[in-house]
């Protein structure tokens, strides 16, 4: 996951880097334009990025911020898609299963989020497709109280 660092010096102005190298940006960059840049970034991408901030007196924090849907439907996202059946190639963008129990959290493997699952017993979850491209093969659902795993996207 690429890494965007930020830090604020003591007037909130931002030194930002992407993936250690400075990351030219048009003009002086303020606190205010953070949210900007990064969604911005992880638009460019198309995948999330990993976002550490260090203020001035030391603190800091870090987030994950993903690339907004229209980045995502812009790189070939489709909004309906059929549930992948198990060894079905992955449908770009999207991992779906059924079977788990109605309400279920669901991890995702390698675990990059978790789902709940719907009243019906299904779970669907949209991931950024550079996330997709950038770990090719098999994507493993895994009911934690049914039990139940859906792996999509196994080799033809």
């Amino acid at each position: 996951m690429p890494l965007v660092e930020v830090t604020v010096d003591p007037a909130g102005c931002l030194d930002v880097r992407l993936e250690r190298e400075p990351y030219a940006a048009d003009g002086a960059l303020e606190r205010g334009d953070l949210q900007r840049l990064v969604g911005g970034i992880a638009d460019d991408l198309g995948t999330p990025v990993r976002v550490e901030v260090h203020e001035a007196d030391g603190t800091g924090f870090t987030d994950i911020v993903t690339p907004s849907e229209s980045a995502e439907l812009a790189a070939g996202a489709s909004e309906e898609v059929p549930v992948p059946q198990l060894g079905a190639p992955l449908v770009t963008g999207v991992v779906a299963g059924v079977g788990f129990t109605p309400d279920e959290s669901v991890a995702v493997a390698v675990v990059v989020a978790h789902q709940v699952a719907s009243s019906d017993g299904s779970a669907r979850l949209r991931l950024p497709p550079a996330l997709l491209t950038a770990h090719p093969g098999l994507v493993v659902l895994i009911g934690e109280t049914s039990g139940t795993i859906i792996v999509s996207g196994a080799p033809a």
